[in-house]
């Protein structure tokens, strides 16, 4: 086994638990992974996996650059939107709680939401995925 295969299927298998992993925290709501209820981020990330982890196994490291860069564009758009979604809630509870005196148990539960670990293994893995498929052969 050389280095570039080795490089793949270890980035795979990262990616692949990475997806099991703590991508989000709450102190109210708990923590969430990304592969949380079937979610079709998730998903397509575990397809990525698995797809990365056959054409390493099968030397076909072409592939590997669509997978690898597939799933760090999934994590780019889930993070935008995770972003975004966040922003909306804000400004939707500004609104509604105007004058209110609950406010501040709303601010302190939006600002306990964190990312958290599982996004690491996440770029680690397409990274790992990506720098195979960039490595020249031995």
């Amino acid at each position: 086994m050389n280095r570039k295969q080795l490089f793949g299927l270890i980035g795979s298998i990262v990616l692949f638990v990475g997806v099991f992993c703590t991508s989000c925290k709450c102190s109210d709501c708990g923590e969430h992974e990304l592969f949380s209820k079937w979610e079709s981020d998730g998903t397509i990330i575990l397809i990525f996996a698995a797809i990365s982890f056959v054409l390493a196994l099968t030397k076909k490291y072409k592939g590997l650059w669509f997978t690898g860069l597939g799933s760090i564009g999934i994590m780019l758009f889930t993070f935008i939107n995770f972003h975004y979604r966040m922003s909306q809630v804000k400004a939707q509870m500004e609104a509604e709680l105007r004058g209110n005196p609950f406010r501040g148990l709303a601010d302190m539960t939006l600002q306990s939401v964190q990312l958290q670990w599982g996004w690491a293994l996440l770029i680690i893995g397409a990274v790992l995925i990506i720098a195979s498929a960039a490595m020249k052969e031995d």
